[in-house]
C-alpha cells in the first residue's frame, strides 16, 4: 500500500466523528444498503467494485452506518448511511489520483423499483503492469465479458467474451495525459495496448478504460505505480 493510499485512509476515517454506540441497526446493511448488494460504487463518471476489505460500524443506536474499505481497483472509500423512517440516505467519497471524489448513490424505494436501462453492463477485466520503472514498457490487456457469464471476473475464462467492443485507454499523471490509445476487441473479447513509461519521478498514474458497443457503455479506472528510475540506471 503506497503513501497516498495510507494518507487517504487516515484522512477519510477522520472526516466525520461520532460517539460510538454499537447496537443492532434498524436495517440489515447487507440487505438494505444498495451498494453492498450490488458490489458497486459510482462517481458521476466512473464505476468501482467493492472488495472484502471493508469495515461496517454502527453509531447513534444504529441510525448511522459507516462503511469503509478499499475497492478491487485499489482505491480507499468511506460512506455514511442515515436511516430514518425506513429510508436510507447514503453519502460518501473515494480517493482517486490524490484527490477526494464524491460518490453517487441511488438507494432503493420501498414502494417502487427503478427501471435500469442496460447501458452499463460490460465487465471490463484487465491484466496489466501494476508497477514499472521509467523507460520500461507498460502493457495493458483488456477483456470484455458478459458479467452474468463471468461472475468471478476471471480474465482467463474462455466463454462469455464480447467481441467488436470499442476500447479507449487514457493514462493520466496528475491531470496531465501521458498516453492514450484505442481499438476494438477481437473474437476472444481481447484488446491489448502498451506504451513506454516516460516519467522518472515516483508517482501514480490513473488509467481510465472506456468500453462501448451498440448496446452498452462501461468504464473502469486502475492505478499504475511509477517506481521512478530503475536501480540499475542510477549513478548514486
Amino acid at each position: 500500500m503506497n503513501f497516498y493510499t495510507i494518507l487517504a485512509i487516515f484522512v477519510i476515517s477522520t472526516l466525520v466523528v461520532f460517539t460510538v454506540n454499537l447496537t443492532s441497526a434498524q436495517v440489515d446493511p447487507l440487505v438494505d444498503i444498495v451498494f453492498l448488494q450490488t458490489g458497486e460504487l459510482n462517481t458521476s463518471e466512473n464505476q468501482f467494485h467493492i472488495s472484502n476489505e471493508m469495515s461496517i460500524r454502527e453509531f447513534f443506536n444504529g441510525n448511522i452506518i459507516r462503511v469503509s474499505g478499499q475497492t478491487i481497483e485499489g482505491f480507499p472509500y468511506i460512506t455514511y448511511s442515515k436511516i430514518s423512517d425506513d429510508k436510507i440516505d447514503t453519502h460518501g467519497m473515494i480517493f482517486i489520483s490524490s484527490q477526494f471524489v464524491d460518490l453517487t448513490f441511488v438507494e432503493k424505494d420501498s414502494e417502487k423499483e427503478s427501471v435500469v436501462e442496460k447501458q452499463d453492463n460490460l465487465s471490463i477485466i484487465v491484466k496489466y503492469s501494476q508497477r514499472v520503472y521509467s523507460k520500461e514498457s507498460v502493457s495493458i490487456s483488456i477483456k470484455i465479458f458478459d458479467p452474468i457469464k463471468n461472475k468471478l471476473n476471471d480474465f482467463y475464462q474462455n466463454y462469455g467474451m464480447i467481441s467488436n467492443t470499442q476500447i479507449q485507454v487514457t493514462v493520466m499523471d496528475n491531470n496531465i495525459e501521458i498516453f492514450s490509445g484505442e481499438g476494438t476487441t477481437n473474437e476472444n473479447g481481447l484488446f491489448e495496448i502498451g506504451f513506454i513509461n516516460p516519467v522518472d519521478k515516483v508517482n501514480t498514474y490513473a488509467v481510465t478504460i472506456n468500453a462501448e458497443n451498440e448496446n452498452s457503455m462501461s468504464t473502469k479506472i486502475l492505478q499504475i505505480f511509477n517506481l521512478g528510475t530503475s536501480p540499475k540506471d542510477r549513478s548514486d
